[in-house]
């Protein structure tokens, strides 16, 4: 059984895993973790999510709390060849928190019967531990504990304590680099989260290996970059926005020059309500013009405008855009929720989006504390 420590955005990153693994059971689904059944790898499943933070295996279970049972099991794991151990022990709730909590207490404490009995072994051993609750992927990553020692996780679910270990964490500085360090980024326009277009590509379920994936909003090219590194067969952006086009062709050609297979590309200035392919593609994943940026001070009539500019420009777009997918392929589409003083405004709609031919599967939201737009993820099939 395999452990899915989750993100911020906990519906979101089910979904995602969902939509990878093809599991829809889980064992549980409560507290901090994602427990289920599944044959990949963790670090083949850590390295495709965006919304997981560590992927473990279950390797034990205790009916009840005994530390010299779990120091046995987690002492078993440890690599008796490593010349230096170091390692660490994280607590996730799995459905009971009070019990979670309590438990929390106790690791500091297993964690040193660990480490006393790998002394005894005449190795230099070290434990590692945070001021959090749990060891962050930052600190599991920057003191190599996958490679040193090993970070052993206990889940504490309603009926027993789960003993598992850490496979694989998420690569923060990829993610960051991405973020942050790609040549061109336009925060006037608003910007896609590389997190949030790696959920987004996952959940079309379209196979990489065999798939054309099209933007019509492309920005600068957030998602075509994710779905590149994901090794789509073909990608395909566009933008009514000359300036957005040279973003991406700055950001892809910096991203071929990290290394790795870059797949043919095409791109092109041009409206989505007119946009032509010379074939229909798998998945359309994108993220629709927001609108202009606001300040949550703008007056009622103003978004009333621009709600119905939205509006016709969602029905025009996405009424084209299903004659360029195959039958039943999936568009997932990033639209706005606007915060204002009257309350939330949506733009898009379940009925508006299926009298244009999708059909609705699910929505998913992506907040952020202290945004006046907010995201709402629909996944959407075409009939």
């Amino acid at each position: 059984m395999k452990f899915f420590v989750l993100g911020n955005n906990r519906e979101l990153s089910v979904a995602e895993i969902e939509a990878v693994t093809g599991v829809h059971e889980f064992a549980s689904r409560e507290g901090d973790v994602l427990l289920l059944e599944t044959d990949q790898t963790g670090p083949q499943l850590q390295d495709r999510l965006a919304g997981t933070i560590k992927v473990g295996s279950v390797v034990g279970e205790l009916n009840k709390w005994d530390k010299e049972a779990c120091a046995d099991l987690i002492g078993a794991m440890i690599d008796p060849e490593l010349p230096r151990v170091e390692f660490g022990v994280s607590v996730y709730d799995a459905g009971n928190a009070h019990r979670a909590k309590e438990l929390r207490k106790e690791s500091q404490r297993l964690g040193l019967e660990i480490k006393r009995r790998v002394k005894e072994s005449g190795r230099p051993v070290r434990l590692v531990t945070s001021r959090e609750k749990t060891l962050s992927a930052v600190v599991v990553a920057t003191n190599k504990l996958l490679e040193r020692g090993g970070e052993f996780v206990l889940v504490v679910t309603k009926e027993s304590i789960l003993i598992g270990q850490t496979e694989a964490v998420q690569d923060f500085g990829a993610w960051g680099k991405r973020d942050f360090g790609r040549p061109a980024r336009d925060a006037q326009s608003g910007m896609l989260p590389p997190k949030l277009a790696r959920m987004m590509v996952n959940l079309s379920g379209a196979d990489p290996i065999h798939s054309t994936l099209l933007d019509p909003f492309c920005g600068s090219g957030t998602v075509l970059m994710e779905a590149i590194l994901l090794g789509f067969t073909k990608v395909i952006g566009s933008d009514i926005s000359e300036k957005a086009m040279e973003d991406t062709k700055a950001n892809l050609d910096w991203l071929a020059a990290q290394g790795g297979a870059m797949p043919p590309i095409e791109l092109s200035v041009s409206p989505a309500q007119t946009l032509v392919l010379s074939e229909p593609v798998d998945a359309i994943v994108t993220e629709t013009y927001l609108g202009p940026a606001l300040h949550g001070r703008e007056h009622p009539d103003f978004l009333k405008r621009n709600l119905a500019s939205l509006a016709t420009l969602y029905r025009d777009a996405f009424g084209a855009l299903a004659n360029l997918v195959k039958p039943g392929s999936t568009a997932v589409v990033a639209f706005p929720v606007f915060q204002s003083k009257t309350g939330e405004q949506e733009v898009a709609t379940r009925s508006m989006l299926e009298s244009l031919g999708w059909k609705v599967e699910r929505r998913l939201r992506y907040e952020r504390a202290g945004q006046h737009v907010e995201r709402e993820i629909f996944v959407m099939r075409r009939g």
